[in-house]
């Protein structure tokens, strides 16, 4: 018996647009997936972006304390290179507690130094705004830090700064495991079933004491004493919920799955964020740079160059259209491009996000694009806030396979206008008559992606539809913190609504994606619901 079981990440296939051709990826079985990628860039939301869709205690304010206790910074910029670049950072966004159990956002020492005539030309760009980095709460060009490890430079993620060295023996961690449902009794979680992915998974494969229980492989149920906390990440904690009984009752009943809590938002409301193909010129001569009086090397690998980035709201993207563009989305009902037969609730919350997204339409701080910048005039911009949602639902053949999982990218069209503005606006930069990099750039050869035959609205669009990628490995919402009437999930403390004893801890409970990368936030996240989790667990033994 365990006084808190976490339920952690599982594997999926998964599906792109809701017309025309399909797209299928994989989600790993890692720990914490969203953060074992390799020197990912630091950026968080801004403000105008955690206002929330309800008056809600996780607003900016409240999360910056969680901010700093999440990630420490590592080291700041080299003198030599934030000299010639122009480096600035907000020091105080971070906290400052260097011990090895810290997971450290740290500026890289590899520099490129053809990114500055780049970076100078986006700084005089109409609409792109410079501040001090991405942590302040506002969008602009701004150099970001990197998941590294500040000495060695080796990444910096859940395992390194939370897990290797740790020796309790109240924890194991099981691997290759499935969880197959929570188990209740009456509507209180008492535990999770779960079964070996293969014979050996459970041979002494735990930190503290090898075998669950003194037992090998073999289905089981682990109980918890106190509470159960699923973070089996925005794909698997809707799947795990329903096979447990807590999700749309016409499909738990359709599965033949006894209904615990009819819950219509479990597995709705999926988001991403979307990557497109780059928008890609030539140089016929690249633009002259400065020397970079230093002795560090220059490198132009670009994961682990100086990380800069711009992230740009919709009047910056396309400052003749936004206007144009928020009133069209307004307009639509809330109901006409959500799945068919979708539950009133689910169309309430839609409601919600659509008065949300329709102001942020026309905010320079909500964010619609953000691009890492390199040194060649190439641009592959990603759709940080689409309009569209998809669903996870159990697999009724054989529910407790993978989930289905369809993203329904481009459902709501406007997503594509708001996509072909990005290629436009990058266009401009490069090639437009106020362009300062326009004289460097080979317009005999012209463009080579999208390509010349791709200049209207409805090319690019078609164009988008062949080649737009619906996920960049960042899925959330299907388990969302929002009233039960506008189809959420979990309360403002994470327990999910109608029993007790079980919360949620992951990327599922964001009613709206964040406008950056999800890992940040998910720290931040995952430390304020560990002191809500430990206020629960606190025992009043008298007066």
């Amino acid at each position: 018996m365990s006084g808190a079981l976490w339920v952690v990440a599982q594997l999926s296939m998964l599906r792109g647009f809701s017309e025309g051709p399909s797209v299928t990826t994989t989600t790993g079985m890692y720990l914490l997936l969203s953060t074992i990628r390799t020197h990912l860039a630091w950026s968080n939301n801004t403000r105008a972006e955690l206002s929330g869709v309800n008056d809600s205690s996780w607003n900016w304010d409240d999360l910056q304390p969680y901010f700093r206790k999440a990630i420490q910074l590592g080291s700041g910029p080299h003198p030599d290179i934030a000299r010639v670049y122009n480096m600035t950072y907000n020091a105080g966004s971070y906290g400052t507690n260097t011990s090895k159990h810290s997971i450290f956002a740290t500026f890289s020492r590899g520099h490129t130094p053809a990114i500055i005539p780049i970076y100078q030309a986006l700084r005089g760009y109409p609409g792109v705004e410079i501040p001090i980095d991405h942590s302040v709460g506002t969008l602009g060009l701004a150099w970001t830090p990197r998941s590294m490890e500040p000495i060695s430079f080796n990444r910096s993620y859940s395992r390194s700064g939370h897990y290797d060295g740790l020796n309790r023996d109240n924890y194991h961690l099981l691997t290759a495991t499935r969880v197959e449902k929570v188990v209740f009794k009456g509507k209180t979680a008492e535990g999770v079933e779960i079964s070996p992915r293969w014979a050996e998974a459970h041979e002494g494969k735990g930190k503290g004491k090898g075998k669950i229980n003194g037992k090998g492989s073999g289905k089981r149920v682990i109980r918890a004493r106190k509470e159960i906390v699923l973070s089996a990440g925005a794909i698997h904690t809707p799947q795990i919920l329903q096979l447990s009984g807590i999700g749309p009752a016409s499909l738990l009943k359709q599965a033949k799955i006894p209904v615990i809590v009819d819950l219509p938002g479990v597995g709705a409301n999926l988001q991403d964020h979307a990557y497109q193909p780059a928008v890609q010129f030539n140089w016929t001569t690249p633009p002259p740079y400065p020397e970079v009086n230093t002795t560090l090397p220059p490198i132009e690998a670009f994961l682990f160059g100086p990380g800069l980035n711009l992230m740009l709201g919709l009047p910056g993207i396309s400052p003749t259209r936004y206007q144009s563009l928020a009133a069209s989305y307004l307009s639509q009902s809330p109901s006409e491009f959500l799945p068919k037969h979708i539950h009133p609730t689910i169309i309430a919350g839609y409601a919600q996000q659509q008065r949300l997204y329709a102001a942020g339409m026309l905010d320079k701080n909500f964010a619609f694009s953000a691009t890492g910048v390199g040194a060649l005039p190439v641009a592959a911009p990603q759709l940080m806030h689409g309009l569209s949602r998809g669903t996870v639902t159990l697999n009724l053949s054989s529910p407790l396979s993978e989930p289905i999982v369809d993203y329904r990218f481009a459902s709501n069209p406007l997503d594509l206008d708001i996509v072909a503005e990005n290629i436009k606006f990058y266009r401009r930069f490069y090639t437009g008559p106020d362009s300062t990099l326009r004289q460097y750039v080979d317009l005999t050869l012209g463009e080579s992606q999208p390509g010349k035959g791709y200049q209207s609205d409805e090319g690019l669009k078609g164009w988008l539809r062949e080649n737009l990628v619906p996920s960049v490995y960042h899925p959330s919402g299907t388990a969302a913190k929002m009233a039960r009437e506008w189809g959420g999930v979990v309360n403002e403390g994470l327990e999910v609504y109608g029993v007790k004893g079980l919360s949620v801890v992951d990327t599922s409970i964001f009613p709206t994606i964040p406008g950056a990368a999800t890992s940040m936030t998910v720290y931040a996240v995952a430390e304020k619901a560990a002191d809500l989790i430990k206020a629960r667990a606190v025992v009043v033994v008298g007066f």
